[in-house]
């Protein structure tokens, strides 16, 4: 299973790996594999006729020990269900992904059915060679969780761009975590978190000063999520060149250019000698970090003298949003069973039953808003963070565009950190990250 998140530093892991299977499948677009023919992925299915036939049915390095049973199980079902029918399982690891995919659609042998994250089905589809669930699933928008279904539509594919190309299968978001003893040990109220990033500020600078400066409420630089949640876009609205570079995220920038200066984040942030939020948030040392809706549980495990100290509250401002889904090929040469087979894995039922294997996720069903381990509190810590992050999820957003690459993204840190000690601008970093972004998007 693709790791969404455990903590702070979690995010890289998938950040990472989402990064480098875009530079890969750029390539892929790029050399126009597949042609730009989008009448494959535009066909309308039939799907009043018995199912037959076989299909093959990818998934990316979920085949040991914990999941195999659960996919054996889930394929006999279907096949029961509809006899006549054959699913052949395979499994990629879980590094080279992008690279396989690459492959298996040169080659023209991409599955029928494929667990793919938004960033490799965006370069799939861009090529046609996924099919589009929109038009061929009428109950789409009310059978899954929207911000799932959002984070597989794309702005620059032209006509198609309300369109859909993946079912939500498991997804995560962040919580915020706070411990409580620091937070009353230098005065701040466990029982007025802050809410947004200026409130943040606001309880860093407190924290600093109660304490000398040896207590943090923050220890992490600003990246994409924060210049999005300024409310700046980061592409044009046709998705095809990147205009982050506006004053309200140079603000944002300034905030924490200021923040860093006034020793309300570590010194250390921005070298290689930083240990991440989440490391520090575990050593005490800083008394907030973020991660999924289990956090608190898994820490009980890993750090029990910590655990009882944790509190959660919303994420800040808006939640981001970490995506896994299933795709349909859309030269699949037995689509009705295809799209049947993608409907059935990530039917509410099956979605549930798959959650309760990966504590920490969250079903990418609508139904599953029904389910009181999401809806209902059982009044502790834990109880409470799986419900708001499952609240979280509904409205949580996925702030890394497709097209972003592993180099665009070190430049842009190379450039927030030439504006957070003193030696350009704001506005001339985003300005410069910006323009570097933009060229290599053209390449």
């Amino acid at each position: 299973m693709r790791r969404i998140r455990t903590g702070s530093r979690a995010t890289g892991t998938l950040t990472n790996a989402a990064l480098a299977a875009v530079t890969t499948l750029v390539a892929v677009t790029g050399c126009g594999v597949g042609g730009s023919n989008g009448a494959a992925a535009q066909q309308s299915v039939a799907t009043d006729a018995p199912l037959k036939g076989e299909i093959t049915f990818q998934t990316w390095s979920l085949k040991n020990d914990k999941f195999t049973p659960y996919f054996t199980a889930l394929i006999k079902d279907f096949e029961s269900q509809h006899p006549g029918t054959t699913v052949n399982w395979i499994d990629q690891p879980g590094d080279g992904y992008p690279d396989k995919v690459t492959s298996q659609v040169t080659s023209g042998s991409l599955p029928d059915v494929i667990n793919l994250p938004p960033d490799i089905a965006h370069a799939v589809a861009k090529v046609g060679g996924l099919l589009d669930l929109t038009k061929n699933v009428p109950t789409l928008a009310r059978d899954y969780v929207a911000s799932g279904l959002h984070a597989y539509t794309y702005a620059d594919l032209g006509d198609t761009a309300k369109d859909s190309y993946g079912f939500p299968w498991y997804l995560g978001t962040d919580v915020s975590f706070w411990n409580k003893a620091m937070l009353q040990r230098d005065g701040l109220d466990p029982a007025n978190l802050p809410k947004t990033f200026d409130e943040l500020l606001s309880q860093a600078r407190t924290m600093h000063d109660r304490s000398g400066g040896k207590d943090y409420l923050m220890s992490r630089p600003p990246g994409l999520s924060d210049i999005v949640n300024s409310g700046t876009t980061l592409m044009s609205p046709d998705g095809k060149k990147f205009v982050f570079n506006t004053p309200a995220a140079a603000a944002v920038l300034d905030k924490y250019t200021a923040a860093f200066a006034a020793g309300y984040l570590p010194s250390d942030v921005l070298t290689s000698t930083y240990e991440g939020n989440s490391t520090l948030f575990t050593k005490q040392v800083v008394a907030w970090t973020t991660g999924g809706g289990n956090y608190i549980q898994s820490t009980q495990q890993s750090n029990p003298t910590l655990a009882p100290q944790i509190i959660p509250s919303p994420a800040l401002d808006t939640a981001p949003l970490y995506v896994q889904g299933i795709s349909v090929a859309a030269r699949s040469k037995n689509l009705p069973l295809a799209l049947a087979f993608g409907r059935f894995v990530t039917d509410n039922a099956n979605q549930v039953a798959f959650i309760k294997l990966a504590p920490g996720f969250l079903p990418g069903s609508a139904a599953s808003a029904g389910d009181p381990a999401y809806s209902r509190s059982d009044g502790t810590p834990q109880g409470d963070a799986s419900v708001i992050a499952y609240k979280d999820m509904q409205t949580a957003v996925n702030f890394t565009p497709p097209v972003w690459t592993d180099a665009m993204n070190t430049n842009l840190n190379q450039q927030i950190a030439l504006a957070m000690t003193g030696k350009e601008s704001a506005k001339q970093a985003l300005d410069n990250a910006v323009d570097q972004a933009n060229q290599l998007l053209g390449q």
